[in-house]
């Protein structure tokens, strides 16, 4: 059975895919699995043909069609890419538009599922990021989220509901994996991760207006991670039966990955607390969170482009900034005794819009 490979997947839109693909390459690479594109698919009975679109200087310029037969997981990604391979969004010119889908309103459950053996993980790793999820719920950085509701329009509310800015979170919303899917993960092992952390024993709740992330040790090698993406975040109908689970996956990069990494993008060889992975995760997971709640489902809001408001914003960081006192490294954001690189968030409003650090 065939998986695209990740080298296709770049938001809903790739920024960039080969004139002529190679569609054996292409096929050669293919394992049991995964997405299709949002705008570009349809299906017919027994497979799914994807039509993946590339936008360069805003002209279409490669599309490729593969096939994946029925019966495997068929949920669209959306990645974090490469500061290498991030092409800035601009703005002004550029509107992120609802359409139609649900997006996450009340306070949300975030649980987190940390994959790898008892010491897989450095020391501060967990410490950092637990700090950082539970105080994330409420600050200016994440609350521009509340300015996207369940309406077509820039002056939310407008009649409808929005995004509240609130997320929930605290021990008990860990789960631990030892290793279910050994120390190499393709696309296809990752919703068996989840699936095992709502139904094994210790299980976490099921919960359809909850965010699960997926948290991987840096000894646990993940299939595109740091080539092809950074983080992605999707939804499943087929992890548990009927239930719709949010989820998103950001590997512990630790130090060997610095092209995830929010300092080093500019131009600084430390970050902030001293943890390289740490540090990147944290600002991954503010990306693929705030995408998750203001387009749970990948149909509620996205830019013309099909990036979505944590897309139109990656590696920008606002000229709010500080030394972390920890190790003098650029930072803008700090609580739970830690401090932080995290991206600005695309804020819906007239026009013209942007990255903003408040709503």
């Amino acid at each position: 059975m065939a998986e695209i490979p990740e080298t296709l997947r770049a938001g809903k839109h790739p920024t960039h895919v080969s004139d002529e693909p190679d569609y054996k390459a292409a096929a050669d690479e293919a394992q049991p699995g995964l997405e299709k594109m949002r705008p570009a698919m349809k299906k017919a009975p027994g497979e799914v043909f994807m039509k993946v679109f590339a936008r360069f200087a805003g002209i279409a310029i490669a599309a490729l069609a593969l096939t994946i037969f029925a019966g495997q997981n068929e949920e669209s990604i959306v990645v974090k890419k490469p500061f290498d391979q991030h092409k800035p969004a601009g703005s002004g010119n550029v509107q992120i538009l609802y359409h139609g889908g649900k997006i996450l309103t009340a306070s949300v459950p975030i649980y987190v599922i940390y994959y790898g053996g008892i010491g897989s993980f450095p020391s501060t790793t967990q410490p950092i990021v637990n700090s950082f999820l539970a105080g994330l719920g409420g600050t200016p950085q994440f609350d521009v989220n509340t300015t996207y509701c369940n309406v077509n329009t820039t002056t939310c509310p407008g009649g409808g509901t929005s995004v509240s800015g609130a997320l929930s979170y605290d021990p008990s919303h860990i789960y631990f994996d030892s290793g279910s899917q050994g120390n190499t993960l393709h696309s296809g092992d990752v919703p068996k991760i989840v699936e095992s952390a709502l139904t094994s024993p210790g299980h976490l709740p099921t919960d359809d207006a909850a965010i699960y992330l997926l948290i991987t040790a840096p000894t646990t090698s993940v299939s595109g991670f740091c080539t092809r993406y950074c983080a992605y975040h999707t939804k499943s109908t087929t992890i548990v039966s009927g239930h719709t689970i949010h989820y998103a996956l950001a590997p512990e990069p630790n130090s060997k990955c610095t092209v995830c990494d929010g300092n080093f993008a500019l131009g600084e060889s430390k970050t902030p607390n001293g943890d390289p992975g740490a540090d990147e995760i944290v600002d991954s997971l503010i990306h693929e969170i705030s995408e998750t709640v203001t387009d749970p489902d990948l149909n509620a809001w996205y830019a013309p482009s099909g990036a979505e408001n944590g897309d139109l914003c990656n590696y920008v960081y606002g000229t709010a900034t500080f030394p972390s006192p920890t190790t003098g490294a650029t930072a803008n954001a700090s609580w739970g005794g830690y401090s932080y690189l995290i991206q600005l968030i695309w804020k819906n409003g007239p026009l013209p819009q942007g990255c903003a650090p408040t709503p």
